[in-house]
């Protein structure tokens, strides 16, 4: 055990703020961890204090830290080529591509690339709109697609809206939770999600136009790894069948095995118009795409848009390394597996709690929500759960809308000793 609090750290982070501007996410906690190593499911700090990581890197590491066919294709890559500007073909490109239709849920057979999930969620909706040649956008509370300027108007939070000076550019539904819907008023808050947007989309004076999509998180993650109620994602699908209107997954964080599927709409077999992808499919590095039908992707002329830096080589090696390593060692069926026995042990010894209101999740996606007086919100006593477990030398996510959730996304890879560890540590820290 350590308080993680060391000369070094101290120094870098200093230094940190001596240099940075202000806006960023660093010291959001005045005094951050300072990273030094990762390895597997382990992250080192400046002092030399490993850590188990059960957030991954904000679930980017999902097959772990410094995967060995990850760092071997990312070596043999840049031996060859570091950079080749998206204008120009590359096999590196090429091979990719072929991975993410292969593994993509059946009919998305075309990839537009992007370099973080904000901006594949930014290309699908202006995708959406150019397609159908609408403009209005359905969103949902708690939703978190990005904080770039071209998505964070789809975001649910407002606070993300006002820091920016921007403006919410979607008009936003509740998430059906089935733990906190006070609005459904008693009924399945999927059927009442779904009840709601079909009058929406039917009431020619709603004040909503047609609309262009419907975005929605298959499995919410900021918002609090929230499963909606099953139907509610076949109920999307036929409501905007009927209305013309174009389905967004934004499969970013909850996707790529993450959930004990390949991707989260799995679990109800319902395919998207468009899905985006990101976080744990580049294997570490900045990669992130929008996978979808023919017909919507082929809607652009060339030029229409590019980065400098949108199909980097390295990052194609390290997403096809990733892609196989998901494959080749099974991380799907074992995230289902070690994630049914996460939450029956979460849930065994935690639920029934007066401060613990709910624990839920699928595969190794794991939320516990903490509550005061009932079912109030506790935002308090999660942050103080996550210093405590930090000072444990155990690492957690926190979001939710209140800010009250301890979220859980272990690498994959995890070793069940590993993981079973981890677990007791957040049990006696909320026990």
């Amino acid at each position: 055990m350590t308080e993680a609090i060391g000369l070094r750290s101290a120094a870098i982070r200093d230094g940190i703020r001596r240099l940075e501007g202000s806006g960023t996410r660093t010291f959001v906690d005045p005094d951050p961890l300072v990273w030094e190593q990762t390895e597997g499911c382990r992250v080192r700090d400046a002092d030399g204090t490993w850590y188990l990581d059960l957030y991954a890197g904000f679930a980017v590491a999902t097959v772990g830290y410094c995967h060995p066919r990850v760092t071997e294709a990312i070596a043999r890559q840049a031996a060859l080529m570091t950079h080749c500007p998206s204008a120009f073909p590359s096999a590196a490109r090429l091979e990719l591509y072929g991975r993410l239709v292969e593994s993509a849920p059946p009919g998305l057979d075309r990839v537009l690339p992007a370099i973080t999930g904000a901006m594949a969620n930014e290309t699908a909706i202006q995708l959406a709109r150019a397609a159908t040649g609408r403009t209005e956008v359905i969103s949902f509370s708690g939703a978190y697609l990005g904080r770039s300027l071209g998505v964070v108007g789809y975001a649910g939070k407002h606070l993300y809206h006002q820091r920016l000076g921007t403006r919410p550019d979607a008009h936003f539904l509740p998430y059906p939770d089935p733990y906190r819907s006070p609005w459904a008023g008693g009924r399945d808050p999927g059927v009442a999600a779904l009840a709601l947007l079909e009058e929406l989309l039917g009431d020619p004076a709603a004040g909503v136009g047609p609309p262009a999509c419907v975005v929605v998180e298959p499995v919410q993650g900021n918002g609090g790894a929230v499963v909606p109620p099953d139907g509610f994602l076949a109920g999307l699908r036929r409501l905007c069948d009927d209305s013309g209107t174009l389905l967004v997954f934004d499969e970013v964080q909850c996707g790529f095995g993450r959930t004990g599927r390949m991707w989260a709409c799995d679990h109800e077999g319902v395919v998207p118009d468009l899905m985006t992808v990101g976080k744990g499919i580049g294997g570490g590095l900045p990669f992130a795409a929008v996978l979808g039908h023919e017909q919507v992707t082929s809607t652009w002329a060339p030029d229409t848009i590019t980065s400098t830096f949108l199909t980097n080589v390295l990052s194609a090696a390290a997403a096809c390394a990733a892609i196989d390593v998901v494959r080749d060692e099974g991380l799907v069926e074992r995230s289902a597996r070690l994630g049914e026995h996460a939450l029956a042990r979460l849930r065994r010894e935690l639920l029934g709690r007066p401060h613990v209101g709910d624990v839920r999740g699928r595969g190794l996606f794991l939320a516990i929500e903490l509550v005061r007086d009932g079912d109030d919100p506790d935002p308090d006593a999660t942050a103080h759960a996550v210093r405590e477990l930090r000072r444990r030398c155990v690492l957690v996510g926190r979001g939710g809308r209140f800010g009250n959730v301890l979220k859980l996304s272990p690498p994959l890879v995890i070793g069940e000793d590993e993981l079973d560890e981890g677990l007791a540590a957040v049990v006696e820290v909320l026990a």
